[in-house]
């Protein structure tokens, strides 16, 4: 019989509101940069912490992450293809 495992889901929980408060205190306390630094770092923590425990691919095999960082890194390579428009367009 295959072992099933569950996340602790309040304390995932917990977790994703404390890294909430830390954002919205550090774009009050910090400079601009370092805010957008943290926040966006924060935002990081906190979309794993969401694919991970309540997307289950925690306890998933290799293949299923291959299926879900695939597409991201061909849109970060678009980005980076891309940003030379943005930024120097008429």
């Amino acid at each position: 019989m295959a072992e099933t495992h569950r996340p602790n889901y309040f304390l995932v929980w917990i977790w994703l509101i404390g890294l909430a408060i830390v954002s919205v205190a550090a774009s009050f306390v910090l400079p601009k940069s370092g805010a957008l630094f943290l926040i966006f770092s924060v935002a990081i923590i906190k979309a794993l912490l969401v694919v991970l425990n309540y997307m289950h691919l925690k306890f998933e095999r290799p293949l299923l992450y291959a299926m879900a960082i695939v597409p991201l890194i061909i849109v970060i390579i678009l980005m980076f293809a891309l940003f030379p428009d943005f930024v120097f367009r008429g």
